[in-house]
């Protein structure tokens, strides 16, 4: 996925109409049927039906399909396609997002407002994990597209605020920054960052990989499990300590 094409599907889609009264109501939200349009513009190469379920592209690169959450319902799918087609499973993370919320009585929409967070490849260990039976498989790869976004939520969850636990409506993709392509056991050594010693605990990693350990620890299952990228060598006290193999 180039920036070219990137910038010529949001266009098309931004085209339809998104706009203050537009926000979540395309039939198909906007960060999906941009990177579809981005990856193949020819529309009659969408939504193809493809041996009892439908893929979002089907061309002469394979199967792509564009899963913004919720690997699970890969799984299925994965399982019919990867011994007919090549598969392209496209993950996009916000690199960096700006938050609109939408009173939703009135219909106000907040100024935007930057968020702290900004997104990295580690983000997606916990997706990754869901279809981790796959990642080995020769015809599979995983785009990780990393993007700036403006995120519209509904303020009506919980707290003083009604932030918590509130519904999102919309992402729409602004701009395309970089891309990471998981395709071989060596490509997921993008998930083993410089600095990270040659041993190290579980906790160290998490740390380093800017994750929670309870994600960094499903990082670790891949890595191990999947690619043998690093292998558990002993236990000190009640941590095991992890090793990096070549």
């Amino acid at each position: 996925m180039d920036k070219q094409a990137f910038f010529r599907a949001q266009s098309a889609v931004l085209g339809e109409g998104i706009g203050r009264e537009g926000i979540g109501t395309l039939s198909e939200r906007a960060l999906h049927r941009i990177l579809k349009l981005a990856v193949e513009p020819d529309e009659s190469r969408h939504e193809i039906k493809v041996l009892g379920s439908v893929a979002d592209i089907l061309n002469a690169d394979g199967i792509t399909e564009i899963q913004t959450r919720a690997f699970e319902r890969l799984v299925p799918k994965l399982s019919k396609f990867l011994p007919a087609y090549p598969v392209t499973v496209i993950y996009p993370i916000a690199r960096q997002k700006r938050l609109h919320w939408i009173d939703p009585e009135t219909g106000e929409i907040s100024p935007p407002r930057k968020s702290p967070k900004k997104g990295k490849p580690s983000d997606a260990f916990y997706e990754l994990y869901k279809i981790r039976a796959f990642l080995s498989q020769q015809d599979l790869r995983v785009l990780l597209v990393f993007l700036d976004m403006e995120e519209y939520k509904y303020q009506n969850g919980y707290g003083r605020e009604r932030k918590k636990g509130a519904a999102r409506i919309e992402r729409i993709p602004t701009s395309l920054h970089e891309t990471a392509c998981l395709a071989s056991r060596e490509d997921y050594r993008i998930f083993l960052p410089e600095g990270l010693p040659e041993e190290f605990t579980a906790k160290q990693y998490a740390r380093a990989v800017g994750q929670k350990p309870r994600y960094a620890y499903l990082g670790l299952r891949i890595l191990k499990d999947c690619f043998g990228l690093i292998s558990h060598v002993r236990t000190e006290g009640r941590e095991y300590i992890y090793r990096i193999e070549k």
